[in-house]
């Protein structure tokens, strides 16, 4: 099967880049002539033939019907929460793209939630989670006094929650650390114990680290979640992103400092609670998001898709 993944660009560095090269590798793995290209190239692309076009997002839905919905079927992604892609006051751009997802061939969504979001606009949706490669790294027998969270520094990344509790917890923890991974400088201010890294290759994190603090707001996903879990990682979160609470697998909040601190104060005092919790998120991620059951679930939409676009 010849496929076309159309990301306006991949110089972000996000969540979305990794999800996508992760798939496009995936499926290239599976024997399928998989390109992914970004809009510098677009026309010339889709000049050529292919069974079908995946379009990672609503800016490159816009580019693709301002050119031609019948190059071949598209594959509509949300990595985000559907709803957050209509901007207040853009009333044009929200009409072009509620008409452009009337015309594609499916809708792929990230969880469960978003589902009813996006299926009033007629095509089918499909529920189809981020794999997550399974750690390779060997998991070291004792952790570091360290939380830490990846996440760029946007204001519903929500880290002046996760600050606000660290800080209140200082005096008890006095040799636990913090460290936040990402693009930008935050725009709170850090208590002691507190380090800023640059994003990047996040597995020395996960292996070193106790557990993930997550407070995000909205997510499509919750990727490093699942990452962090991966490597036998538990996630305090204010919002049970991908399951793994559900499953014992992580602690959920309400959004207040004191909720908060007390889930990590929870996981900061307790290492075999860590442990277990760590390892009932490594097991639901591999049940749930290994790359075999994602790509798994890729190949049927796609040959469903290609079938119906033959008849």
């Amino acid at each position: 099967m010849r496929i076309g993944f159309y990301k306006d660009t991949f110089a972000n560095g996000r969540g979305a880049d990794v999800a996508v090269r992760r798939l496009v590798d995936g499926l290239a793995g599976r024997g399928h002539d998989v390109v992914a290209f970004e809009k510098p190239v677009l026309l010339e692309r889709l000049a050529e033939p292919w069974n079908v076009i995946i379009s990672a997002g609503t800016n490159e839905l816009l580019d693709l019907a301002r050119l031609d919905y019948s190059t071949a079927p598209i594959i509509q992604q949300f990595h985000t929460n559907p709803n957050a892609q209509f901007k207040r006051k853009h009333f044009l751009r929200n009409w072009r793209i509620r008409r452009a997802l009337r015309h594609v061939a499916a809708i792929q969504v990230l969880q469960d939630c978003f589902v009813e979001q996006v299926s009033k606009y007629g095509p089918p949706v499909v529920v189809i989670g981020n794999s997550v490669p399974t750690a390779t790294a060997s998991l070291p027998a004792t952790t570091h006094n360290t939380l830490i969270y990846p996440a760029a520094f946007t204001k519903s990344k929500n880290h002046k929650l996760l600050v606000d509790a660290f800080a209140s917890l200082s005096k008890d923890f006095p040799g636990w650390n913090l460290e936040l991974y990402g693009n930008g400088v935050p725009t709170v201010t850090l208590p002691p114990a507190t380090k800023v890294f640059a994003r990047c290759d996040l597995r020395d994190a996960y292996s070193r680290c106790a557990f993930l603090a997550f407070p995000s707001l909205d997510e499509g996903f919750g990727l490093v979640v699942a990452e962090a879990a991966s490597f036998g990682k538990p996630a305090v979160m204010v919002r049970d992103w991908i399951g793994t609470a559900a499953s014992n697998g992580g602690i959920v909040t309400a959004q207040t400092v004191s909720a908060y601190a007390e889930g990590l104060r929870r996981l900061m005092s307790d290492p075999e609670l860590c442990r277990h919790m760590g390892e009932n998120a490594r097991r639901f991620c591999t049940e749930h998001y290994s790359n075999e059951t994602i790509l798994d679930k890729w190949e049927m939409l796609l040959e469903s898709i290609v079938q119906r676009n033959a008849v």
